[in-house]
């Protein structure tokens, strides 16, 4: 179900070298939703994600999680508080394992040993790696990693997850076993926010997206009506 803002993007502005990436940019993400985040290449969306999970620092603006300013908060302190990050390019260990990768983040986990293996056992089963535990991460396609990538950032259990472009240049088997990944995931409350250019995905996915367009909110609503608004089909698709 829907609930209150779990995550505020307020004023958020990000610049590099004077280049502004990300213009004064606010929405709010409830509680059990999945949120889309749009726009045409270069627009700031992944940009806008580093700074919600610490990559980045905001120049001005501020991003509250559960009421709580992230302001100041380091990389590992956000994913502590729950939230985790998947990559447009999976980020594994290449010469680790696939079950070392699951390994990874539970050095900080305060719970015991056989319920992390219990839950690392079950998430490889959840993306269909179980066969591939014992191979190097390296051993994988593409597809595979960023499914090893988006198993690994729920070990811990977050409260919302970050996922940049989850379905670009992937096998269509392991999209659909994303989506349906996502779909359930939402079905038990996860709240997740997309950045993707698949937009039958986003229209299938999402219950509200927020388009940027060179670093600006260009707009926000329902994905059947957002896909259909001028200014966003200008933007986005290009046409006159």
């Amino acid at each position: 179900m829907v609930g209150t803002a779990l995550i505020e993007v307020k004023e958020v502005t990000k610049k590099f070298h004077g280049i502004v990436a990300v213009d004064g940019v606010s929405f709010s993400v409830p509680t059990g939703s999945i949120w889309g985040l749009i726009g045409p290449n270069g627009a700031g969306k992944s940009t806008l994600l580093n700074v919600i999970n610490g990559i980045y620092e905001a120049d001005s603006g501020e991003v509250f999680f559960k009421g709580r300013s992230l302001r100041d908060k380091k990389v590992f302190d956000i994913a502590q508080m729950g939230i985790s990050r998947t990559f447009q390019i999976a980020h594994v260990f290449r010469r680790m394992s696939v079950y070392d990768n699951m390994l990874a983040p539970t050095i900080f986990l305060k719970e015991k040993d056989s319920v992390v293996r219990e839950r690392i056992d079950y998430l490889l089963e959840f993306v269909g790696l179980t066969e591939k535990r014992s191979q190097y991460a390296y051993e994988l396609s593409g597809g595979q990693q960023k499914l090893l990538e988006f198993a690994r950032a729920l070990v811990t259990d977050p409260s919302v997850l970050l996922m940049d472009e989850p379905f670009a240049g992937v096998h269509p088997e392991i999209k659909a076993q994303l989506l349906g990944n996502i779909r359930e995931l939402n079905g038990q409350g996860k709240t997740i926010v997309l950045v993707s250019h698949d937009m039958r995905s986003v229209s299938g996915l999402c219950q509200q997206v927020t388009v940027l367009n060179f670093g600006e909110k260009l707009a926000e609503g329902p994905p059947e009506k957002v896909l259909n608004d001028r200014k966003v089909i200008e933007a986005y698709l290009g046409e006159e």
